[in-house]
């Protein structure tokens, strides 16, 4: 690590003069020689003198100096300001991280802590004055020492706010621990007898496995607000006298966890009904945000069909969830298991699990209220023929549906499908190694079959004089006895192209973003690549033109003749 004193000891000197020259013309500083603290870091001992008060501070320069500003702060943690971090802890200032530059000195700062506790030590009545900030907290700066936290969604706080005034209701609550920091969230809210209403923003996923916390809650009356800090028995007695009646139940002793809705917003408080103690959650608004391309508005009535959740089909489920696809229906017969984290984007929460559940379960999570179908089912493989026409009927259901799979016999099968019910398909694959991939579409009227389209992927390579690409489900090739293996990072790549196209198919817009229909994307050099995001086009052309015989007379009188039967049939049972 470079020491900034040893390796420019001039800019050194010319701190240590900047700060005696500063005061030798002002009257309010002291200071001593500077020293080294314990981490090696310059520090200087201050007075700075405000009205009839010394202000003890040291000026510490960072390891870092000069490029980030020196701090100034109490010589014993003290609260000197409301410009302050941490409570008694480091001014903050008119230069900092944000806006710092070199040729700024230690001396400057010391000016700007001077300016900043004699502008706010005069009193103008029993007011003291207030010294513009240059920046404001963000939520994360605020609550990060903040270790239980009550997180009310937008559409939480405004059911709350619409009960009846004086009401006492019932709520159920998710308890969310993470290292040593307490979350929790309104899952349900029930007034008298009605049915529960639900917060749509809480994923079913998250909640329906955890055990939910109750809580008693009252909506204070119109203008009243509790008082904010008040022992057991004064908040009782406050409730009491606006009609608020604490239930009395036979529970064993402890903590109640009690919700209070007034005007002003809604409060958790931790309610011990045998002392004397009460405890305030820190809330979180949770606001509503679109942060969604506003084409994308009429994904939540898309929906897409997905076979594969592997490492692929799991990152491309989520991320169209993220999107605003409103249903998913995912198709996969595999088992997570250790050796597939190392590019599936499920985790060790759903070990041994179905990937189709744990994939579900992940898309609920990103996107509350995204319907999603899972189906534990093996197309192309050993299943019973009226399973597998049942699935892939629900697929033809779907507006898209994208092949994840990379198997062979998979593709044929839903290439059939598509074709028989016109509609969208999209298919990827990952090449040995991870040295790229292929993405590619086919659209009913305006590409060629599935197909035919890769038997002209296949003809353009062969064009390129390079043999076409092969899938690799391990994603392994041996490369002069070396194995070379796609990871994580490879195999989102392809997915996120894959992605999106996807939704360039879903959004109803004039024109396609994607020119061509078929794309080979390198990651790495070798085979057709020269470089990494070395990309090939492939212009597939239009789509085949096929000749439909017309039906004979006689194919015509034998469906006839087939429905008239079952007609017959129907009626006699």
């Amino acid at each position: 690590m470079s020491i900034w004193y040893l390796t420019d000891a001039a800019r050194f000197g010319a701190e240590h003069e900047a700060l005696r020259a500063l005061a030798g013309r002002v009257e309010w500083l002291d200071l001593s020689a500077p020293r080294l603290d314990t981490s090696g870091r310059v520090s200087v001992a201050l007075e700075i003198a405000v009205l009839d008060r010394a202000f003890k501070a040291e000026l510490v320069y960072p390891h870092t100096f000069p490029f980030t500003p020196p701090s100034v702060l109490p010589t014993e943690r003290e609260h000197w300001s409301g410009h302050q971090y941490g409570g008694g802890g480091e001014l903050c200032l008119e230069w900092g991280a944000d806006n710092w530059t070199p040729e700024r000195t230690g001396a400057d700062m010391v000016v700007s802590a001077e300016r900043l506790l004699s502008g706010e030590g005069h009193v103008e009545g029993e007011v003291p004055a207030q010294v513009p900030s240059r920046h404001a907290l963000t939520l994360g700066q605020d609550v990060r020492n903040k270790s239980f936290r009550f997180v009310i969604t937008e559409t939480a706080a405004a059911h709350l706010v619409a009960l009846p005034p004086a009401a006492s209701f019932r709520a159920r609550l998710l308890w969310n621990d993470n290292d040593k920091q307490h979350q929790l969230a309104v899952v349900d809210i029930a007034l008298g007898d009605e049915a529960a209403w639900t917060d749509p923003s809480a994923p079913r996923a998250l909640w329906a496995n955890n055990t939910l916390y109750p809580a008693k809650g009252f909506r204070l009356p119109k203008g009243m607000t509790a008082p904010l800090s008040a022992s057991a028995p004064e908040l009782r007695a406050f409730l009491e006298e606006h009609g608020c009646l604490l239930p009395v139940d036979d529970r064993p002793p402890g903590p109640d966890l009690l919700l209070l809705c007034g005007d002003d917003g809604a409060r958790l408080i931790y309610f011990y009904k045998e002392s004397d103690e009460t405890f305030d959650f820190t809330p979180i608004l949770a606001k509503a945000a679109n942060r969604l391309p506003t084409a994308y508005q009429g994904l939540s009535a898309k929906s897409v069909g997905l076979v594969g959740c592997g490492s692929a089909g799991s990152k491309i489920a989520n991320t169209l969830a993220r999107a605003g696809v409103g249903r998913l229906v995912l198709v996969d017969d595999d088992v997570l298991l250790p050796e597939n984290l190392v590019r599936n984007d499920l985790d060790w929460t759903v070990m041994g699990e179905h990937k189709v559940r744990g994939v579900a379960r992940r898309a609920d999570l990103a996107a509350p209220g995204v319907v999603v179908e899972p189906h534990i089912k093996r197309l192309a493989g050993q299943e019973a023929s009226g399973v597998a026409d049942g699935i892939l009927h629900r697929l033809q259901g779907c507006d898209l549906i994208i092949d994840a799979t990379a198997d062979p016999e998979v593709f044929n099968l839903l290439s059939g499908v598509v074709a028989a019910a016109k509609k969208p398909f999209l298919w990827l694959e990952i090449f040995a190694g991870g040295i790229g991939g292929l993405v590619a579409r086919s659209r009913p009227g305006l590409d060629p079959t599935p197909q035919l389209a890769r038997v002209k992927i296949d003809a353009w390579c062969g064009d390129q004089g390079v043999p076409p690409p092969r899938p690799s489900r391990p994603y392994e090739a041996d490369v002069d006895g070396e194995p070379l293996i796609a990871d994580d990072a490879d195999v989102a790549a392809i997915a996120a192209h894959a992605v999106r196209m996807a939704l360039d198919m879903l959004v109803e817009t004039e024109a396609s973003a994607f020119p061509c229909s078929a794309y080979l994307i390198g990651l790495r050099p070798g085979w057709i690549f020269s470089q990494p995001f070395d990309t090939r086009a492939i212009d597939l052309g239009a789509p085949e033109v096929r000749a439909v015989a017309p039906p004979s007379k006689a194919d015509v009188e034998l469906i006839c003749k087939m429905f008239v039967d079952l007609g017959a049939q129907t009626s006699n049972s």
